[in-house]
């Protein structure tokens, strides 16, 4: 009798075994590609209305930073070497997404945005979005999920670690820059993880100098990162060695060279910084969870030893690392140095044109006055309707909300170092939790940093701010010449 009860407990611990392992097998995502290209179908990595106002390709990535179908990316190229104006969006997802999730709509449904207005069509831009993609997303199962914060910022931190996602970036932005291009822009986009993935590819580009001292002579114009789920320390270091190249002018508002060996440093455009990294107030992922899953993570691996660190522009003060290992950048008070801060209600301007998002127009028609942009819409999700799924319709009308909200905001500094890296907190009617990057208020937020990144001239076409833009001198200086010269 006690060996048939034994058996018993045997084969219901077995069945319970093969259940849970099959239970767990079933619910992890499938790895992709899910937008392979075939020889029936070489572009089905590419998709866009039948108009052609945009065009959106993928770019998949496995947890080894290897590219998962070669020609996803030969695709993408081929769309931007056929456009002679080419404005290119190259987006990297988050944790929780994939090339199949709602993540790919939204930004579909961005693109879409965009190219409605008008002076897309006036100026006859070529909209390109690529999407690149890579596991954030490899459980199905509700609250299961979340256990893979971990493995999914691992997978994230080895597609930046390895050339693969870099050199994709890398070729896109030139092909965007060749020579017989009559205007061309590409600005890179990046969220929570896929924000970890933007920060690290990009940091040691922009660190290196050309053999006259030059520094970010990237192929790529614009680089924003949306609520960062990476930890602080690697943007900790990028801000101390930025901090030891530059310092801010405020006569000609723009951040030059320090004194020293380092050869000649172009000035660069105050408006114009090399990295943005907008961070939401109220998000709970990498404000709350962040920092408890860096916690339990030490905890287990038994890490309780942290070098003291200098905190930039404060003058040699030091923190323990631990300040910069457990909480995101956006999230970290020795490193945010801007704040979106409100300046009250507003009225649309009236030569509006567009119908959805009109802030978005009214950011983009015209330059800026300092640093305030308008947001005309509540932020109650009301674009998500548009996204039940990863397939987006373009052909569906979208209408601007009924009850416009129309409100003035500007960009402040608000303390630590002042160099070419922004670190920005956002008010949740602008961006609202983790995911709200593909609000109406946030693309608003965006196109106003485009729109500072790229002025336009009194023919309202993108003019690319260069450093000839930038006085070699102080106003002060200038002042004085001008004073000699009449005498």
């Amino acid at each position: 009798m006690k060996t048939n009860s034994k058996r018993n407990r045997s084969s219901r611990y077995w069945a319970f075994v093969i259940f849970a392992f099959a239970l767990i097998l079933g619910a992890c995502a499938a790895y992709g590609p899910y937008h392979s290209n075939t020889s029936s179908e070489p572009l089905n990595s590419v998709r866009g209305p039948a108009d052609g106002r945009y065009k959106m390709a993928f770019i998949e990535f496995g947890d080894q930073g290897s590219p998962l179908d070669e020609s996803q990316r030969a695709a993408a190229i081929s769309l931007i070497r056929k456009a002679e104006r080419p404005l290119l969006f190259v987006y990297i997802h988050g944790w929780q997404n994939n090339a199949a999730s709602g993540d790919a709509c939204k930004f579909e449904h961005f693109l879409d945005t965009l190219s409605r207005f008008p002076e897309m069509r006036e100026h006859k831009i070529n909209l390109i979005g690529v999407y690149i993609a890579w596991r954030g997303k490899n459980l199905t199962i509700p609250g299961l999920d979340l256990l893979t914060f971990w493995s999914r910022k691992s997978a994230g931190g080895e597609v930046a670690a390895q050339n693969g996602c870099l050199a994709a970036i890398s070729e896109l932005a030139l092909a965007t820059r060749a020579p017989d291009k009559k205007l061309h822009h590409c600005v890179l986009m990046g969220h929570s993880f896929g924000g970890l993935v933007l920060g690290n590819t990009i940091s040691h580009s922009i660190l290196d100098a050309s053999s006259t001292g030059e520094r970010n002579s990237n192929p790529w114009d614009m680089a924003v990162a949306f609520n960062s789920a990476d930890d602080s320390i690697s943007t900790r270091q990028l801000m101390s060695e930025l901090d030891n190249i530059y310092k801010y002018d405020p006569e000609r508002h723009a951040y030059v060279g320090r004194v020293g060996d380092l050869g000649t440093v172009a000035p660069i455009d105050e408006n114009r910084p090399l990295l943005v990294m907008l961070q939401a107030e109220n998000d709970s992922a990498t404000g709350g969870f962040f920092p408890i899953g860096a916690g339990l993570a030490n905890l287990v691996g038994l890490r309780y030893h942290w070098t003291r660190v200098s905190v930039p522009g404060r003058n040699g003060e030091k923190v323990s690392e631990k300040e910069f290992e457990t909480r995101t950048p956006g999230n970290n008070k020795y490193l945010v140095n801007y704040q979106v801060v409100p300046r009250g209600e507003a009225t649309p301007p009236p030569w509006l044109k567009g119908i959805e998002n009109r802030a978005v127009e009214a950011n983009a028609v015209h330059n800026l006055r300092g640093r305030t942009f308008y947001t005309s819409t509540k932020n109650d999700g009301h674009e998500n309707e548009y996204c039940q799924g990863s397939t987006y319709n373009p052909d569906e009308r979208k209408l601007a909300p009924n009850n416009e909200v129309w409100r003035k905001w500007e960009i402040v500094y608000t303390g630590n170092a002042r160099v070419p890296f922004w670190i920005v907190r956002v008010p949740k009617e602008i961006i609202s939790g983790h995911g709200g990057l593909w609000s109406d208020n946030s693309i608003a937020l965006f196109t106003a940093l485009y729109r500072l990144h790229f002025p336009v001239n009194a023919q309202g076409i993108n003019v690319l701010s260069s450093t000839a833009q930038i006085p070699e001198t102080s106003d002060v200086e200038n002042s004085n010449k001008d004073k000699l010269a009449g005498e």
